[in-house]
C-alpha cells in the first residue's frame, strides 16, 4: 500500500471540519459557560466546555466520534543498533465511543482503528483495530456486577522486549480479552471478586534473508482470579490486601514447555488526600512456578503505583510503577521480571494549551540466562485545543535500550505531528 501524503489529507479534513465549526452555535451554547478551576482534579481530567468533545446524543446513549491524522519521523524505524533506517509514517486513526447516560448502571461501546504508511518501507504497513464493550450492573444499594470484552488484531512494536529482530515485518497477533467481577460493601468493609481470560494467537512472520519464524509456539489462554478485602479508614481512603492468581497455558509445548501458575500477594490502598493528591499504591510478593523442570521459578518484589499529585490547579505530576512478571521469547528463558517506574507532567500554559512531559525507566531481567535489559525513554508534547471540535498537537520522544546481550541495544528518537478532529 502506498503512502498517503499529509498535505493532502490535512487539507480535505480542513475544508470538512470548517462546515462543522460554522453550525457550533447550534450544537454547543455550554462553550460560552464560565470556567472555574477545581482542586483534586488532573489537568488531564478537568472539564473545558468551550473545548471539549460534544458528542451527539441519541436516547439515553451519548455518542463520541473522533479520527487523529498523524505525519511523524523515526529514525529508527527498525529499533536496532546497526544499519539503522529512518522514514517518514503517516497514521490515521478514527475511533467512536458510545457511553451510557443512565442513572443507575452503565453500559459503555468502543471501536477503533489504526493505519500506518511508511514512505519508503512499506513492509512496515500496519493496520490495528479494536472493538470492545464494558458494563456495570447495579444490583442492589452496595452490590454491583461489572464486566468487559474486547477484540483486537494488534502488531508488536519494533524495539519491544520480544520483537524478533530476524522478522521481515512487524509481528502481528489476534488478542480477545473479557472479565467479570462482583463488588459487595458491608458498611465499611469491601470486597471484590473477579476473574479474568485472555487468548492471544500470534501470526506466523517471514523471516530476513528467507524462511518462516514460527510463531504459533506463543499462542496461550490466560486466567486470572482475584480477591481483594478492603476497609474504610474515611470516604476518601481504602485499604485493601488482595490475592491473585493465574495460570497461562500454551497451545503446544514443542519445543520448549512454557506453561505455568503463578500467584500475588499484595496490600495497598486507595486514597485522595483532600485537594493535594489521589491515586493507588500497593506492595507485596509474586511467584511464577513453570511446569518443565529445566525452568526455575521467577519470584520477587510486586508493587505497583499510579498517583496523581496536583501541585497547583494548573499543574499536575503523574507518578507510576510496576512490577510484573512477562512472557519470554528467548528459549532460555522461563520469563522476566519487569521493573517500571514513570514520571510525569501536565502544565495548563493557557486553557486551551496543554504542555506535557514524561520520563521512564524499565529493567527487564530475564530468569534462566543472564540477559538483563535497562530502557530509558523520555518525551515532550504540546496540544493546543482550537475549539469544541478541532486540536492539534506535536511531540518528541525519545528510547534508548542497553543490554548485556549483543545486538539488542537501541536507541530510537521519534518526533511527530497530530490532527485530531471530534464531535
Amino acid at each position: 500500500m502506498k503512502n498517503i501524503p499529509f498535505y493532502l489529507i490535512v487539507p480535505v479534513v480542513a475544508l470538512v471540519g470548517s462546515s462543522v465549526v460554522a453550525s457550533a452555535e447550534d450544537i454547543t451554547p455550554s462553550s460560552q459557560d464560565p470556567i472555574t478551576d477545581v482542586r483534586g482534579q488532573s489537568v488531564r481530567e478537568r472539564a473545558r466546555p468551550g473545548y471539549d468533545a460534544v458528542g451527539i446524543r441519541a436516547g439515553s446513549f451519548l455518542i463520541l466520534p473522533k479520527v487523529d491524522l498523524g505525519e511523524s519521523y523515526n529514525d529508527n524505524i527498525y529499533a536496532t543498533d546497526t544499519n539503522t533506517k529512518s522514514d517518514f509514517v503517516t497514521s490515521v486513526a478514527p475511533s467512536i465511543k458510545v457511553q451510557s447516560l443512565w442513572s443507575r448502571h452503565a453500559l459503555n461501546l468502543k471501536a477503533g482503528l489504526d493505519q500506518y504508511w511508511y514512505n519508503s518501507h512499506s513492509s512496515e504497513d500496519r493496520l490495528n483495530w479494536n472493538v470492545g464493550a464494558d458494563g456495570r450492573l447495579d444490583v442492589l444499594r452496595d452490590t454491583y456486577l461489572t464486566g468487559a470484552l474486547g477484540y483486537q488484531l494488534a502488531h508488536e512494536d519494533r524495539g519491544s522486549t520480544n520483537s524478533s529482530t530476524s522478522a521481515a515485518e512487524p509481528v502481528e497477533y489476534n488478542l480477545f480479552e473479557s472479565s467479570l467481577g462482583l463488588f459487595q460493601r458491608f458498611n465499611r468493609v469491601t470486597a471484590k471478586l473477579s476473574g479474568a481470560f485472555n487468548q492471544y494467537d500470534y501470526k506466523n512472520v517471514a523471516q530476513i534473508g528467507g524462511g518462516t519464524i514460527n510463531e504459533d509456539v506463543r499462542d496461550r489462554n490466560e486466567y486470572i482470579g482475584k480477591l481483594r478485602l478492603g476497609y474504610d479508614l474515611s470516604p476518601d481512603t481504602n485499604v485493601y490486601a488482595e490475592g491473585t492468581l493465574n495460570k497461562r497455558s500454551y497451545d503446544t509445548s514443542v519445543p520448549v514447555d512454557r506453561n505455568s501458575d503463578g500467584y500475588e500477594a499484595v496490600i495497598g490502598s486507595e486514597f485522595k488526600l483532600s485537594a493535594l493528591a489521589q491515586g493507588e499504591v500497593y506492595v507485596g510478593y509474586q511467584r511464577q512456578q513453570y511446569d518443565a523442570s529445566y525452568y526455575s521459578a521467577t519470584s520477587g518484589l510486586a508493587y505497583g503505583a499510579k498517583v496523581n499529585w496536583f501541585v497547583t490547579p494548573l499543574t499536575t505530576v503523574r507518578i507510576t510503577a510496576a512490577s510484573t512478571i512477562q512472557e519470554s521469547i528467548d528459549p532460555g528463558a522461563s520469563g522476566y521480571t519487569s521493573q517500571k517506574v514513570g514520571l510525569g507532567l501536565d502544565h495548563e500554559l493557557l486553557r486551551n494549551l496543554i504542555l506535557s512531559g514524561d520520563v521512564a525507566y524499565e529493567n527487564d531481567d530475564f530468569g534462566n540466562i543472564s540477559r538483563k535489559d535497562d530502557v530509558t525513554s523520555g518525551s515532550v508534547g504540546a496540544t493546543y485545543l482550537l475549539n469544541n471540535f478541532f486540536a492539534v498537537g506535536i511531540n518528541y520522544g525519545i528510547v534508548d535500550r542497553s543490554s548485556n546481550v549483543s545486538g539488542a541495544d537501541y536507541t530510537q528518537n521519534q518526533i511527530g505531528f497530530t490532527l485530531r478532529g471530534q464531535l
